[in-house]
């Protein structure tokens, strides 16, 4: 067989498979995600970080999905590291090979490592423990199979702690949001049998 042939039969079989690819099979198993994120600082008290998950869903329809994850994510100005746990759940629009799809994640998170600790200072923490550790990252981004099991997802993020953080307009501690803005890259594949 030459050059040519082997060519044109490595093109035939790509288009076969792109073209018969759609979506997952929502009968069949579940999604499961790991992306990691590099995020900026948004409003005065947010802050730059990287992150990590890893999240399981349960396929709903053929478009929609829900389940849990975890993660981990270190910030930079606050110089703490966090390990949030959460309810997660993607919607896609379409049931095509490329999807633009909308992603919730709400839970708490561990706080740990936590090296700047009530200094009085912007991006300080408070040495007291918080009644409650809230973490909300609503996504929108977009989905590409590459094969009907495997895919992958980019997606914008705001990812949002509830801290015990120093206001310095009022000179104390108090409960606020810090907020990120990410651009997460990950890979999606669906596992037969769960």
């Amino acid at each position: 067989m030459n050059k040519k042939n082997i060519i044109t039969a490595l093109l035939a079989l790509v288009t076969m498979v792109g073209s018969a690819q759609t979506s997952f099979d929502a009968k069949e198993g579940c999604l499961n995600v790991v992306d990691v994120s590099c995020a900026r600082g948004l409003g005065e008290y947010g802050d730059n970080c990287v992150s990590a998950s890893y999240l399981h869903e349960k396929f709903n329809s053929e478009q929609f999905c829900i389940g849990a994850g975890i993660g981990y994510s270190h910030h930079q100005k606050y110089k703490f590291s966090t390990i949030p746990v959460y309810l997660t759940s993607h919607y896609f629009f379409l049931d095509k090979r490329f999807s633009p799809f909308v992603n919730l994640r709400i839970g708490v998170f561990a706080l740990f490592n936590a090296k700047n600790v009530g200094t009085n200072e912007k991006y300080s923490i408070s040495k007291d423990d918080m009644s409650f550790s809230l973490f909300i990252s609503p996504s929108i981004g977009i989905k590409m199979h590459i094969t009907p099991n495997i895919g992958l997802l980019a997606s914008v993020s705001d990812e949002a702690y509830l801290i015990n953080a120093f206001d310095t307009n009022r000179n104390n501690y108090h409960n606020k949001f810090i907020h990120s803005l990410g651009i997460n890259i990950g890979v999606c594949f669906q596992i037969k049998g769960w």
